[in-house]
């Protein structure tokens, strides 16, 4: 297996990985999400009880998605692995890169970069430089 494999399948399954215990945590514990977004972005009313229970709401099914997404893509990677497809491999890559536009974009949306989020910022460069090496390797053997 060449170093570009081995970056391959380790780069997008802690990214996919990542990606599902985010959900897990968003699903357990939307409260993390919700107050950061209400310090940051909007402050809602003490009486606006309705809206905060609304917001949790759509915290937990930001986390849902990103748990379906995060298993969809270690189940991709894992079926390229053992059934190497040039489709697969395509599949793997866009449907990681798109599950992390996401929380990228939610996340900045909050106003706040934390550790998460510098984290995330790195797993998406680290995925689009790997995935750009995957897609375009050359076959011939002139490298």
């Amino acid at each position: 297996m060449t170093w570009r494999t081995r970056s391959f399948y380790g780069t997008f399954g802690v990214a996919n990985l990542g990606l599902a215990l985010y959900g897990v945590l968003a699903l357990l514990n939307p409260q993390i999400l919700t107050d950061s977004f209400l310090a940051r972005v909007y402050q809602f009313p003490p009486e606006a009880s309705a809206a905060l229970a609304y917001l949790a709401a759509l915290f937990r099914l930001l986390g849902f998605f990103n748990l379906l997404v995060g298993i969809l893509g270690l189940w991709l990677l894992w079926r390229h692995w053992h059934h190497p497809q040039p489709w697969s491999e395509r599949t793997v890559i866009t449907v990681s890169l798109l599950a992390y536009l996401a929380p990228i974009t939610f996340d900045n949306t909050v106003g706040h970069i934390g550790l998460f989020e510098i984290l995330e910022h790195i797993l998406f460069a680290a995925m689009l430089a790997v995935g750009m090496f995957q897609l375009f390797k050359r076959t011939d053997g002139n490298r």
